[in-house]
Formats: C-alpha cells, structure tokens, sequence
C-alpha cells in the first residue's frame, strides 16, 4: 500500500513542519490549509490516512471527520489540537477519530501513530478486496447485498437451495427481488441449465410456446396468481414430460392464501414448492445504506458518470423512508439524486406544519444513529434528550438502534 497522508492544518508553519517530518519518512504529504482544499483528495477507498487540525476558522476539525465518515467510514482520521482538552478528546474519538493527539506531538508518537493508522487502512482495504472476490463468484451476496440478519438468512437459504432439484415457491411484495432471487437459484444452481423467464401479468402468448419439452431447463414464473386453470395443467404437464425443469414460481400472494383456490392447492400439490419469503425493503431497513450505494454504482457505470459524494442528509432519508415500491422506488431515488433532476419528482401533497415536523424529526433521529452507529445512549445524550423520551420517539416512528450498527 502505498503511503499517503492528506494532510489539513491552516497554520502555515505547523502544516510545513509536519509535511516535512512525514516526507523525511517516505511518507507522500498532500497539504491542505481547510477542508474546502482537501475535499477532491478524500474519497473511497483513499489507500492512505487523515490528520486535521481540530480549531480552524470555517470548518473545524469535527466537520472534516463528519465529512471523512461520509465518504468513507473506515478512512482513519487522526485529530490534532494545541490545547489539551479531555472533553474534547472524548469527543473526538466517541465520534469516530481514529486517534487524537495534542501538538506538539513528539515525534516517535506521532509516527508510531500513523504507523498503526496504515496498518488499519491496508486492513479494511485487504479486506475489501476479498469480500469483491469472493462476492463475485457469490450471486447471493452480489445481487442481496447487506449485513442484516434477514437478508444473510435469504443469502444463505439461496445458496442451499441453488444446487438442489427442488422446485420454488417466492413470495413478497412487488419489486422487493423476486425474478432477481430466481435468476440467483439459476446462477447457483445446475450449470447447463438454461434460464427461460414468463410474466402472467405481462405476457399474452402461451405457456405451450416456451418450448420446455426437451433440456434443462429453469423456468422462473411471475405473478403465479394471475394463472387460470388451464395455465396450471400446462404447466403440470410440462413438468411430467420434461424430469429436467426445474420451476421458480413467484407471487405478491403467500401459498397460504393461493391453495384456498382448488386449482392452486392441485398444483402445488404436484410439484411439492420450497417456500421462501423475499422481504421487503422496510424489513431489512440496515441494510438500505449498501443496496443504495450499489445501485448508484450501476448507474454510474451505465451512465458514465462520475461516482458522486453523498452526504449525510441523503442517508436519513433513505434511513427514514418507507420505501412501500420497494427496490424500483430506490433505484428511482438514486437517479434523481446522481442526476440532480428534483424537479423531475412528483410533487407532493402538501403537508401541514405537525406533518413535516413529524418527517423532520424522524430524520434527525435516524442521521444521529446512524452518526453514532446505533448507540443509542451515544444519540440520545447528543440530542440532549432523556433516555426515556429518546427511545419513545424511536418507538413513534418505529426506528430501532440495532438497524444502524
């Protein structure tokens, strides 16, 4: 890993001495005298560390890390300062510094400081690049990003089931996934089969045309409750004459409510489905901030733009949402956000004063736990307010601490 240092102090002196003391180290030094210069270097993945001065005029210490935490949580930032302030230090740290240290700093320290700060950044960054690895040969990880623990029982359930011959059943609501979950049995499933896709609710030909009679085949059916009786027989005849199709069936509906339809207790009856339940958008709230940033990946990629900072604001939002169209809904708010075309959203109805009050504080709540990484008695004492009142406004807007850790 390449040594880098961004560098973030306004006195002129101070800024040239330490430039010089990591430069005699081998160390690469890029100065800056604010925030503002140093803005364009921070950025995800920045293969080496920070150190800021903590009081400087316009924007101080603390909005540098807040800034730095923005871009990349795990870019450490080591804090300076001239007066020796505990309060001040615990501050520091308690908001994600990855050390503080008062100046003059000696020399030895200093160093053997950033020394274990490069260790920690080659880690993360080692680290990243596995999890890329292996993520690329893991469809499950790659198309249901997150750490929750609802979506690695998903993860997890998908790689089981993908090698094994068992037809599927999926349920949820719209564009939570269901075809991508399909697709991802397929890709961890049989490798000769072929993937061959229809949409009761968009599609008028016949199941007869899919020409499934011979191969393998793994065939994955949307909006099964939209199928009439003689679709069902087709595809039960389909599924007698060709022992190689595999189906992967999918519903806004759970089975529960289907098989009270004799047609549809018949069918499942015949091909004996594995249940799974892709969840929604509101139920794996943790991991909204990874499935955000994926999708504004994609876009970029296919837009050929330029991956853009996202602040903290945007986060509480996405936080704060309820995402009811789930994963369309999402994708939605990315464009607009990477293309900058508010005025291209729907308006609005408009909202009485109690109203946005109401989506104000909600955001509040979940930027500060979100800041704290769902500490609440770290939030709760930010905020200035009583443990008691604190978790009955999260109980208000149904916000809980550990979808933020």
């Amino acid at each position: 890993m390449k040594k880098q240092v961004i560098l973030i102090e306004d006195d002129d002196a101070m800024r040239m001495s330490l430039a010089q003391t990591l430069d005699l180290e081998g160390i690469s030094v890029i100065s800056a005298s604010s925030l503002g210069q140093a803005r364009r270097n921070i950025r995800a993945n920045f293969s080496g560390i920070i150190i800021s001065d903590i009081r400087m005029p316009q924007h101080d210490g603390f909005d540098v890390l807040a800034y730095v935490k923005s871009v990349d949580n795990d870019l450490p930032t080591i804090m300076l300062t001239g007066e020796a302030d505990v309060p001040m230090a615990l501050r520091a740290i308690k908001s994600g510094a990855y050390d503080f240290l008062e100046k003059p700093c000696p020399r030895d320290k200093l160093l053997d400081t950033i020394k274990r700060a490069f260790a920690y950044r080659n880690i993360v960054l080692q680290k990243r690049k596995l999890e890329r690895e292996i993520q690329r040969n893991d469809a499950a990880a790659l198309n249901f990003p997150g750490q929750s623990d609802t979506i690695k029982n998903l993860q997890n359930l998908l790689r089981k089931l993908g090698p094994l011959p068992s037809h599927i059943f999926m349920s949820g609501e719209k564009g939570v996934g269901k075809k991508l979950a399909a697709f991802t049995l397929h890709t961890l499933g049989r490798k000769t089969a072929k993937f061959k896709g229809y949409n009761f609710e968009l599609l008028a030909n016949s199941l007869s045309e899919l020409n499934v009679a011979e191969g393998i085949i793994n065939l994955s059916i949307k909006s099964l409750h939209l199928a009439n009786i003689n679709d069902l027989k087709t595809l039960k005849t389909m599924v007698i004459k060709n022992p190689d199709l595999r189906i992967f069936a999918s519903s806004t509906l759970p089975i529960s409510k289907l098989v009270k339809d004799t047609k549809f207790m018949d069918f499942f009856d015949a091909i004996e489905p594995v249940k799974i339940t892709i969840p929604s958008l509101r139920a794996r709230r943790k991991d909204l901030p990874i499935l955000f940033e994926q999708i504004l990946r994609q876009l970029v990629r296919n837009l050929d733009l330029d991956m853009p900072n996202v602040p903290q604001s945007i986060y509480a939002q996405i936080m704060s949402k309820d995402w009811n169209s789930n994963i369309p809904e999402l994708r939605n708010f990315a464009r607009n956000f990477l293309l900058d075309i508010g005025l291209s959203i729907p308006k609005e109805e408009e909202k009485t004063l109690a109203d946005q009050l109401y989506s104000f504080e909600a955001l509040v709540l979940c930027e500060t736990l979100r800041r704290t990484k769902g500490k609440a008695t770290l939030a709760s004492m930010e905020l200035g307010l009583p443990r008691k009142t604190f978790y009955d406004r999260l109980a208000r807007y149904n916000i809980k601490p550990k979808d933020f850790r």
